[in-house]
């Protein structure tokens, strides 16, 4: 009769077997048991005996019990108060299903929810997502992805209580978040997730190797990630990369994300730094021997020959500008000849017997292979190229990929790391990244997006976000925004920089593709698209990144028709550069409420390898004034503010820490002190 009911209940629940904050359910996704059939789950709610009780300070729940997984099987959870927020551990012994333990979901707990509750995930800076939960079904899932950035997200409630949901010491955990519609209205259904090595040991007994913590609170993104802040920020790997130096990167006034030989990239540059008087840097894409996302790891030699690429270098460092080149830094072209020689020995697996792999050049059809952090041979050839790039004198290496796809389970089974998931993958990749920095001494390393798993051992990373109506949104009108959570916890710990803002709109083309592929006729896309630069430029400045454009060419600082933007820029990076000691050193404060106009924009959603003609747009109204506030290391206080639209705008700033009205010029920049 009492397994009857369980089984009622989990019929009730569906999918959703979360409960109050200190009531919290369990999820364990097991993986197929050999016969044919696929995965299954066993929940909190099916177990058959549970119990409750005070023990050492903190609420024990004990369930014992299973229809599958044994009577002895015993699962124990550990729900403790730090003030408002609850601290979760989960353990469990005497396992003895036949299906393996893949992934826990812990907590998964049930929170008031509004109709309009915004989640904020932490996919790059972080990103707001604006779900439609009147329409959705009980376990309905409204965000689940797995997260790499960073290890905190929240249910935003507007101005009811909010949920920030984080998971603590799990830097090199490869987990995830949910958030799905919960089991009763108005209520959403929060869960926690970690992917496990695959074995009967862990399946048999194990602890999450993380807590999790949930605070109630009231605000939005900003006050989520203060909370999160109070966390990380004792942390051993944030101390040591908040106090580094960074040298010349601090002094960078902007970024040129450039592609092609030097006779392309460098003179754009050179002019900038003469024109605007601050210092420079170059992301030198296409370097290489190879076309874009063919040949890899095989970079070297340079395209244009040894002698004139190191002379090129020897330009650079002359003239003080910051230069780094592109490597892909963790795939392996699986197509090229060299492939044989231990690619496919230290790929990595997906659970099918698969490896994972894509043609991202759409020209050669050739599919890049993710490596596995435990690939030797591959390591072996980057380390090697690293070497020689840093002897022609480079300031940085960019490691493309690693800190935004370096996660998550290898399934290959005679790698001698745990089967699935775990945190091998990050430990690893992380040990050939301290491998390249032990071999060059001073050689300071840039990858692909933020991330905490690797903080401490990258410089710098190029972030997109500033250009996410671009790259991260359908057609249409976007339906989330971008953040900068990221920056608000770890600002000044890390040099970020990167957008896709270019003048003209026409991303670069490699000579190296077929002629026949290239587009015939380009638009005045700057007059098409009039304000998609300056939002593009502008935002990421306000989150605290240095400036930056992508594929600018020299004609972009010569025609008239640019000449409003290259305004822009020179003035931008005066304004970054003199104001450093809030926008590189300062710390991200309250940013309040900003009143101002507000314009809708459209955005030309065209990338490198979009086909002749097949371009969409996407829309967004956005403040014709954007804004931040930075406390600088010797106290001052200062709002910084810009006007990208064409026209004067009025403001009213009101923050904590900073009130101001008045009006901003067309495509200006504004500094008010405290």
């Amino acid at each position: 009769m009492k397994i009857q009911m369980l089984a009622v209940v989990s019929l009730m629940v569906l999918t959703v077997c979360g409960a109050g904050l200190d009531e919290p359910g369990f999820k364990l996704m097991l993986g197929p048991d050999g016969k044919g059939s696929k995965a299954a789950s066993l929940r909190s709610d099916e177990m058959l005996a549970r119990t409750v009780a005070e023990k050492d300070g903190a609420r024990e729940i004990v369930w014992k019990g299973h229809r599958t997984a044994g009577a002895d099987f015993t699962v124990t959870a550990r729900v403790t108060r730090e003030g408002e927020t609850r601290v979760y551990a989960l353990s469990w012994r005497d396992y003895a299903g036949e299906r393996l333990v893949e992934t826990v979901l812990y907590p998964v707990v049930d929170v008031p929810r509004t109709d309009d509750a915004k989640i904020l995930f932490p996919y790059s800076g972080g990103y707001v997502y604006r779900p439609d939960w009147r329409t959705a079904e009980p376990g309905r899932a409204m965000r689940t992805d797995a997260n790499s950035s960073f290890h905190m997200s929240a249910l935003l409630n507007g101005e009811e209580t909010s949920y920030e949901f984080e998971q603590r010491g799990a830097r090199t955990q490869p987990t995830r978040f949910e958030f799905r519609q919960g089991a009763a209205p108005q209520t959403a259904n929060l869960a926690s997730g970690v992917i496990l090595p695959v074995s009967r040991e862990t399946s048999s007994a194990h602890a999450l190797p993380f807590t999790v913590a949930l605070t109630p609170f009231r605000g939005g993104w900003y006050e989520a990630s203060r909370i999160y802040a109070g966390t990380v920020r004792r942390e051993p790997w944030y101390t040591a990369a908040k106090a580094r130096n960074f040298g010349k990167l601090r002094d960078i006034g902007m970024w040129f994300w450039n592609r092609r030989t030097s006779d392309i990239v460098i003179p754009p540059v050179e002019k900038f730094m003469d024109d605007a008087g601050v210092p420079a840097a170059l992301d030198w894409y296409w370097w290489h021997k190879t076309s874009y996302d063919t040949g890899y790891p095989n970079f070297w030699p340079p395209r244009e020959g040894e002698e004139q690429f190191r002379a090129a270098v020897k330009r650079l460092n002359a003239k003080g500008i910051y230069c780094q080149t592109y490597m892909n830094g963790m795939t392996w072209d699986v197509d090229d000849p060299s492939w044989k020689d231990g690619g496919e020995q230290g790929v990595k697996y997906l659970r099918d017997g698969t490896f994972r792999a894509h043609p991202w050049n759409r020209f050669t059809g050739h599919r890049l292979g993710y490596m596995c952090g435990e690939a030797p041979q591959y390591q072996a050839r980057m380390r090697e190229q690293c070497r020689i790039l840093r002897g022609c004198g480079f300031d940085g290496q960019y490691l493309d990929m690693i800190g935004n796809a370096s996660y998550g389970a290898c399934w290959r089974k005679d790698h001698s790391h745990p089967f699935g998931g775990g945190d091998h993958m990050v430990e690893n990749f992380r040990k050939y990244v301290k491998a390249v920095r032990a071999d060059n001494p001073g050689l300071q390393l840039c990858t692909e997006d933020v991330n905490e798993s690797y903080l401490d051992l990258f410089e710098s990373v190029i972030v997109l976000a500033p250009s996410y109506e671009r790259n991260g949104a359908k057609a249409g009108e976007v339906d989330f925004e971008a953040v900068p959570a990221f920056q608000s916890v770890y600002h000044g710990a890390i040099v970020l920089f990167g957008n896709f803002a270019m003048l003209d709109g026409i991303p670069a083309w490699d000579p190296l593709w077929p002629d026949k592929e290239r587009w015939t006729k380009e638009e005045a896309w700057e007059r098409l698209f009039p304000d998609q630069f300056f939002v593009e430029h502008a935002r990421g400045v306000i989150w605290g990144m240095q400036p930056s454009v992508h594929n600018f060419r020299l004609n972009n600082a010569t025609e008239e028709r640019y000449a409003e933007g290259y305004r822009f820029m020179i003035d931008t990076a005066r304004f970054y550069h003199a104001n450093r000691e809030f926008l590189f050193d300062g710390e991200m404060l309250n940013p309040g409420t900003l009143d101002c106009a507000k314009l809708k924009v459209e955005f030309l959603k065209r990338g490198t390898y979009t086909k002749d003609g097949e371009y969409k747009v996407s829309g967004n109204t956005l403040p014709t004034v954007f804004h931040s506030v930075w406390r600088s290391p010797s106290g001052r206080v200062a709002a910084i503010l810009v006007n990208w639209s064409r026209q004067p705008r009025r403001y009213s700033l009101r923050t904590p820490d900073v009130a101001a009205e008045g009006e901003l010029p067309p495509r200006s920049w504004r500094k008010i002190l405290k």
